[in-house]
Parts: C-alpha cells; structure tokens; sequence
C-alpha cells in the first residue's frame, strides 16, 4: 500500500455549528492529506444559519437531512455511486443515516469502513433519550458498528465503554487531533492578570455554574480577576446563568458569546487557565485548544485527561464544588515561572501526540492495516 495512492471517503457533518465532531473530521481529513492519502468529504447541506467548517476540504454536499436524528438523507446514493476507486469507508458519528447507508454501500462494493462514535456510546449519552437509542441499536446501529473493520475510540476508557455494549472487532485508540499551525507564541499574564476561562457549548451537563459558585464563596481571593465564559448554546441555560451572576452581585465574570477566528484565539490566549467542569466529555477539543496555546487546564475526571497530571500541564480533579475551589486557589498562588513551565509542557505534549500531522500519519498506518492485514499498529486493540 506504501506505493499506492490510498483514497478514502468520509461521512459526518462539517457545519461549524455543531462543534467538537465537525472539528474532528476535518482536522483528520486535513492530516491524510498531509499523510499523501486522497479524501472525499460527503456532508449534507450546510443550513443558513451554519457555516462550512473548513473551505479547503474535498466537499461534496448531499440534500438535507430529515427526521431529528435519524437525519435522513434521500440522494445519497447517487453521491456513493459517483466516488469510484475508494479504497476504504470511514463514518464519523453515530444514530444518523449516512452511517447505515455508507456501511450498506460499503458492504455491498466489498470494501472497508472505519466507525468513529464520536463520545455518542458513553452511558451518559446513551441515557440520553434511552429507549429510542435501544431501538436504533436494535434496528441498524450494532450493524453499522459490528460490521467495521475498526472503530476508532479517542482514548481506552471510551474503548471500555464500547467493549461493554458486546462489540468485539478491533479498536483504534487514537486522539482527536489539533492544528498547531499558526499558533503564536503567547504573552503569559501575570497575577495581575489573572483570568480563568471557560471554551465551549452551553448546555447544563457542562456545569458551569460551578465556576460561578466558585467565584461567590471565593469572592475576597478571586475580587481582582475575571472568569471569562466564551461560547453559546441552550439559550434557557445561558439565562440561568447569567441570572446567577446577577443574584450573586458578580461583576468579574464576563460573558463574551460565541466566537470564531481570531476573536477565539485571542480570547483563549489571554487565559491564565482554562477550567472545564464538565459531568463528561468523551475527549475535549477544548483542551487541546488550550494546551496547544500554552494554557494549562483544569479538567474534571469526568473527561480522559490523565495526562494532564502525567506531563504536569494542568490538573484532572474530581468534579465536586470543593475539588474546583481548592484547585482554583493552587493554580492562584502557583509562581508565575511554575505555570509558564506548565504551559510549555502542555504545548510539547500537543505537538508530540496530538497534532494534525503525527494522527494523519498514525491514521493512514490504520488504513493500510485493514486493507493489507500486515503488521498491526501498536494502538489497535482486538
């Protein structure tokens, strides 16, 4: 396969609006490209109120899709037909029919696909809407998924996860990635400074409010800093939140919407540290995107940062009230010279493990293994 030009199709969404997934596709398709491995994006319609995530990628777009989660999309056949010489299939997500109708089609040709779930077979997503979930595994999904010739899982604790659910073909245990490209070399705010942040979508599994209760009874040590919320979402729990504030008379805490471009990154590069305190996140882009900017991070055990610990850029801490407000004061009184070696350490871990260039590689390594059963890559599990 070394010699051969591998090309490769790949279903899920690129609409910027939905997140840490559209991330993750299109920075693996930016990496296989980089890798010398051709790819094909197929993606419905980007809607009018969203946005193409990245405009140099290989896109074609099929009809919109209909029926909630189910996304039902009723040309993409003609889009499947048309991609001839594909060396292999690879689906990003779960539930949605452009999983079952790629893995039919697959199936059919007798070629290859690759699953990446996405977080969407943790417990806690599958508890959300329970039963409709148990039929859509029942009816197509444990086809889908028992049927690939890999699954990718972002790290073994969601492996662990799939393994649980009875699913016994191999699993790829590979990050997400993160472009480190461009990313300018920060200025390092100093207590003066202080500013704690938090990146992301909006919605009450986050917890956020945490962070503001943090800044409530830790209102004399934190009264000279701020705590930045950057990002959007439930519009109902963005109210809430901003209702807290209001109660509690806060006025260092800022909420700044939803940003993209250079608005984002100079908001997280001014961060001191970015906390996220989420109940789960299967892996986090977040963190990546601080890390990558030398930022150190505070993240729940809810999340698979171990590492953020074993390279001492950050801490993994229990997801209690208590837990956040002890931390926040450590990462407070810690010198300004142990944090900047933070940071430094957490950008080496990004560009060592984590980059578009190092996953591009470790994924077109998958690929060959499945099309050629040569030697298994040492982080594939069967």
């Amino acid at each position: 396969m070394h010699n051969t030009l591998l090309t490769t199709l790949h279903s899920g969404s690129l609409n910027v609006n939905v997140g840490g997934p559209a991330l993750s596709m299109s920075l693996t398709l930016k990496g296989l490209e980089k890798a010398g491995v051709k790819t094909v994006a197929l993606c419905e319609q980007i809607p009018a109120n969203g946005k193409l995530i990245d405009s140099d990628l290989n896109v074609r777009f099929t009809h919109r899709g209909k029926y909630g989660t189910f996304a039902y999309v009723d040309n993409i056949h003609k889009y499947l037909k048309k991609e001839v010489n594909v060396d292999i299939y690879h689906i990003h997500g779960t539930w949605m029919y452009h999983g079952l109708a790629v893995s039919r089609y697959a199936h059919k040709i007798g070629k290859p696909y690759v699953v990446s779930p996405r977080g969407m077979l943790y417990p806690q997503a599958l508890a959300h809407h329970a039963l409709l979930k148990k039929v859509m595994m029942r009816i197509y999904q444990g086809k889908v998924l028992g049927g690939a010739a890999c699954v990718q899982a972002t790290c073994k604790e969601e492996m662990e996860y799939y393994r649980a659910l009875g699913f016994k073909n191999p699993v790829a245990v590979l990050p997400n990635p993160i472009d480190i490209n461009g990313i300018v070399n920060r200025n390092i705010p100093d207590k003066q400074n202080f500013q704690i942040g938090y990146l992301g979508r909006l919605h009450p599994r986050k917890r956020v409010e945490r962070l503001i209760y943090a800044f409530a009874e830790l209102k004399e040590e934190l009264k000279d800093h701020e705590l930045k919320i950057i990002g959007g979402g439930d519009i109902q729990y963005q109210n809430f939140l901003k209702a807290e504030v209001n109660r509690l008379k806060l006025r260092n805490v800022i909420f700044t919407g939803f940003l993209t471009g250079k608005e984002k990154d100079d908001a997280i590069t001014g961060l001191s540290l970015l906390i996220v305190p989420s109940d789960f996140e299967n892996f986090g882009n977040i963190v990546t995107e601080a890390l990558v900017r030398g930022v150190p991070v505070i993240a729940s055990k809810g999340m698979p940062w171990r590492e953020l610990e074993e390279f001492h850029c950050g801490w993994w801490i229990n997801n209690d009230q208590e837990s956040i407000n002890r931390t926040l004061l450590e990462a407070l009184t810690l010198p300004l010279e142990e944090r900047v070696q933070m940071g430094m350490n957490g950008k080496r871990l990004m560009c060592e493990n984590y980059s578009v260039e190092v996953l591009g590689e470790k994924m077109k390594q998958l690929y060959e293994w499945i099309l050629t059963k040569g030697e298994k890559p040492i982080f594939v599990y069967e």
